[in-house]
């Protein structure tokens, strides 16, 4: 179990081991029980690196949704992809929604993985259009992986 933070080194540890992938449940739970003074100069740093680790967390979903699809060899394997993928954007758009921060900052952070998300689900219909078959499409439109906060209530 990892302490809830409350001081800016105590976040920025946190955030790094967030950034890194691990922990994920115990990090999300200590991430919405921390608190943090919301001053302009922590705020600012505080902001940055949160976005950053955002970024990371992107970026490495997108990484091992692109070589699950390289091994994926029929729709059953491209379906686990795109949920595997699905999953980790709603896991965080979750870890986004800080109860600790301003709603404003907070609206930012789920936004910056909302939009992560949109951009992809373009991409995959995109690529999807030079499928002659359409069976990809029809993969990508009916497994979303953008329909992030639909499925935080399930």
């Amino acid at each position: 179990m990892i302490v809830p933070p409350t001081t800016y080194a105590q976040w920025a540890a946190l955030l790094k081991t967030f950034a890194e992938g691990t922990a994920d449940e115990d990090v999300l739970h200590a991430m919405h029980t921390g608190t943090i003074a919301w001053q302009s100069g922590v705020a600012a740093r505080f902001a940055q690196r949160f976005m950053d680790a955002l970024h990371a967390r992107v970026e490495r979903a997108s990484d091992v949704f692109d070589r699950a699809m390289q091994r994926a060899s029929d729709e059953r394997a491209m379906i686990g992809a795109l949920l595997a993928l699905r999953r980790s954007l709603i896991f965080l758009h979750s870890a986004a929604a800080l109860p600790a921060v301003p709603e404003e900052q907070r609206t930012q952070f789920t936004a910056l993985v909302q939009n992560a998300a949109d951009r992809m689900q373009e991409s995959l219909e995109s690529s999807a259009k030079s499928d002659r078959t359409g069976r990809m499409g029809a993969l990508v439109r009916n497994h979303k992986v953008n329909a992030l906060e639909m499925e935080e209530h399930l």
